[in-house]
């Protein structure tokens, strides 16, 4: 494959989107992300990413908790519409239907199949962006989108952000630290061989 250099950018690669939660003076508020990533297993630390400028950052700073939901394909529109509006012009607590977990810090998308609430434990402070760095504390999952009492990708159809585009998951190229450990095997035959 030939390749060459491009200048330094922001990658144009598929990226999970999300809808972040949060309650700016008592009242729910949206933001849909494509800057979400898991950190640590054990314990389940997340973050995401957002612009300063965004008026959910106010909400998250003010509680220091704040919700990941994950929306299906279906919701392409509704997630897509509060990326684009700001909830100081547009209050978006009436577009989803909201619920609270345990803790009441940070609301929750029913719609969404996949949710939890997370505690900040840190905030990292870059040029444009904050990033909130939370800790998994309350998690939730619709039943219909579950196989074995395991999340199922294919029942959840979560959406990418693909450069301009939002897709949806292909079907599964392969099995995690399956297709690894059939590669070692080959290689292990080849050189004994």
């Amino acid at each position: 494959m030939e390749k060459i250099q491009l200048p330094p950018q922001p990658p144009e690669v598929t990226l999970p989107v999300v809808i972040a939660g949060s309650l700016i003076h008592r009242r729910e508020n949206y933001m849909t992300l494509g800057a979400f990533g898991i950190m640590s297993l054990q314990p389940p630390i997340v973050y995401i990413s957002s612009m300063k400028s965004h008026y959910s950052n106010e909400g998250i700073r003010e509680t220091g908790f704040f919700s990941v939901n994950i929306p299906p394909a279906e919701l392409v529109q509704k997630a897509d519409f509060c990326g684009l509006v700001s909830g100081r012009d547009v209050d978006k607590s009436g577009i989803f239907t909201t619920f609270y977990g345990n803790e009441r810090s940070a609301p929750m998308i029913e719609e969404c199949p996949i949710n939890f609430v997370c505690r900040v434990i840190r905030t990292v402070d870059l040029p444009y962006n904050e990033v909130f760095i939370g800790e998994v504390i309350e998690y939730y999952a619709s039943t219909e989108c579950l196989d074995d009492d395991k999340p199922d990708p294919d029942k959840i159809n979560p959406m990418v952000l693909a450069g301009p585009s939002y897709r949806s998951l292909g079907p599964a190229a392969g099995v995690a630290f399956g297709e690894g450990r059939a590669y070692r095997a080959r290689l292990k035959r080849e050189r004994s061989g």
